[in-house]
């Protein structure tokens, strides 16, 4: 297929319509591309960065699959993993594989920090499962009932981790939800809680969560009053459905100083934020903190096949008996021997290495499109996790939503990819394939300006 923007008409084209119909009459309106784009293309073929849609139109793809395919659509040395591992045996649900045992040495021998070689692995099928894995473990080891994440969290929508997913409209109508999840204030520092600015604030937000954990009359690790009731605190590097928030480099090794005061457990989902994107293998690598327990799924197989773990310190796994924990497709043959493949091809191609650099170089440019279009209110990221916030007026901040909305709608029209995210759906979050080149970046500064042009003309311009 073709490897460059090209966008033959008018958007949607006929084919695409027909099959949104079909879609619409037939699917449930739960799934996520009813949401993010008014008139999705419908996908026939893709390779690399690009995306070819049933009308002929190529796109240069920012999205990345919700950061599942860090190194690309359909690339071929993974696809080659997975024909060969069909070939052999794809499925033995009770039975284990080679391709197991290579896969779990290797996830425990790149684990950050003091979990490299202390630790162990249980594999399953989405993050979600995932992360639930990582919330029994952490209940069963501890003996205690809550879990704290914080506000603007995204770490699943089932029963379970809705619990810690911060989001009221995913929650309406299906309480009751798992007990035991406390949410707190982040460091959204752009819009911080407390109404301060970074750093004179002195991290009012990592304060005032010790101010929960200790408060005399109610803290929920108060040992005057016998309270020990905090299993772990759970956190993603960088808020990924928020819009890649980043918090100050402070924070993180705060929340480990406050988790081994009070001997409560971190856990780290880098679910999204993992394999390399962030410019570190692990995200939380850059802040050089290490979890008690870490989940990763997504990128795990490059997209190609659903899979995911949670890896933890050896005596926090070991809490599992035999049988305690297992589901039919969780790590199947093939899904080890491309998660394998997958390893082996972020480090000898040093693709964290390469999205370190190109991640500067494209929020330099992010940035430089700041200083002329004021519809841009703040820019931010760590390797090629990037988010943009749109605003009406940088004084106010007020939320420039609709105006998002259109900039996805006209980006799309002239060949970019995006995706919407945000408290207020005023942010775009950039998820780039760590193999981009420069000149695809380039592109993308291209595209976003005009389709930034075009919505600064409605509000500014009354057009």
């Amino acid at each position: 297929m073709e490897r460059s923007v090209l966008v033959k008409g008018a958007f949607p084209g006929p084919k695409t319509q027909k099959i949104l119909q079909e879609l619409k009459k037939y699917e449930s309106r739960g799934e996520i591309y009813f949401n993010n784009y008014e008139i999705p293309p419908v996908i026939s073929e893709a390779k690399g960065v690009y995306v070819k849609d049933v009308d002929g139109n190529v796109y240069l793809d920012l999205t990345s699959g919700f950061a599942a395919l860090n190194v690309g659509h359909c690339h071929p040395k993974l696809i080659e993993a997975a024909i060969n591992q069909m070939k052999k045996v794809h499925h033995t649900a009770m039975l284990p594989v080679e391709d197991r045992a290579k896969l779990v040495e290797k996830l425990s021998q790149i684990a950050p920090g003091s979990l490299k070689g202390n630790c162990k692995v249980q594999l399953d099928v989405s993050g979600t499962n995932a992360i639930e894995i990582a919330i029994k473990l952490a209940k069963l080891y501890t003996k205690r009932p809550i879990i704290i994440s914080f506000y603007g969290a995204y770490h699943g929508r089932s029963f379970g981790t809705l619990a810690v997913t911060s989001d009221a409209f995913w929650r309406a109508g299906v309480y009751p939800i798992m007990p035991g999840g406390v949410q707190v204030p982040y460091p959204y520092c752009y819009r911080c809680y407390f109404g301060l600015e970074y750093p004179n604030c002195e991290l009012r937000c990592l304060k005032f969560l010790e101010r929960i954990l200790t408060d005399p009359k109610c803290g929920l690790r108060n040992e005057k009053r016998d309270a020990n009731l905090v299993a772990a605190i759970l956190m993603e590097p960088s808020q990924g459905a928020s819009g890649y928030v980043i918090p100050p480099d402070e924070f993180w090794p705060g929340i480990r100083e406050l988790c081994d005061k009070y001997d409560i457990l971190l856990i780290d989902d880098e679910i999204q934020m993992g394999w390399g994107r962030s410019g570190k293998m692990f995200a939380i690598e850059n802040w050089g903190v290490t979890p008690d327990i870490m989940v990763v799924g997504k990128s795990m197989s490059g997209g190609v096949i659903p899979v995911a773990a949670t890896i933890a310190r050896t005596e926090i796994m070991d809490v599992f008996q035999p049988n305690h924990q297992s589901v039919t497709f969780g790590g199947t043959p093939v899904a080890c021997a491309v998660s394998s493949t997958m390893i082996d091809l972020l480090e000898e191609e040093k693709l964290a290495d390469r999205a370190e650099k190109l991640g500067k170089y494209f929020l330099e440019e992010l940035k430089n499109l700041q200083t002329y279009h004021p519809l841009i209110g703040h820019v931010e990221g760590k390797g090629l996790m990037i988010g943009m916030e749109f605003v009406r007026d940088r004084k106010t901040k007020e939320p420039a939503s609709n105006e998002t909305k259109m900039i996805i709608r006209e980006a799309i029209k002239r060949g970019l990819i995006l995706t919407i995210s945000g408290y207020y759906g005023n942010r775009i979050n950039i998820v780039a394939p760590l193999i981009i080149e420069k000149d695809e970046i380039d592109k993308a500064i291209e595209i976003l300006d005009e389709t930034i042009n075009v919505a600064e003309k409605k509000i500014f311009k009354g057009g």
